[in-house]
């Protein structure tokens, strides 16, 4: 019965729909917020994750140098059958 009233008024039908709308978004970004500032705060306290991100950079200066040594392997086998 309730529902029957509230879909035979459209503005009461917008108000409703727009609350809820609203009060999503502000809880859904809030955790949003929280987030982020908890990630901001906690990258600086972690030594573990520092530590992580520095072997990831390491490791593509790594990958990086293999492929310039295959690149001039590949260039030299290249001017050998040639």
């Amino acid at each position: 019965m309730i529902f029957k009233n509230y879909l035979k008024d459209p503005i009461s039908t917008i108000a409703v729909n727009t609350t809820i709308f609203i009060a999503g978004c502000l809880f859904f970004g809030s955790i949003a917020f929280i987030g982020i500032i908890s990630e901001i705060f906690s990258d600086n306290q972690n030594p573990v994750r520092n530590q992580h991100i520095i072997q990831h950079s390491n490791e593509q200066v790594q990958y990086d140098k293999m492929i310039n040594l295959l690149d001039s392997i590949n260039s030299k086998l290249d001017k050998q059958e040639n």
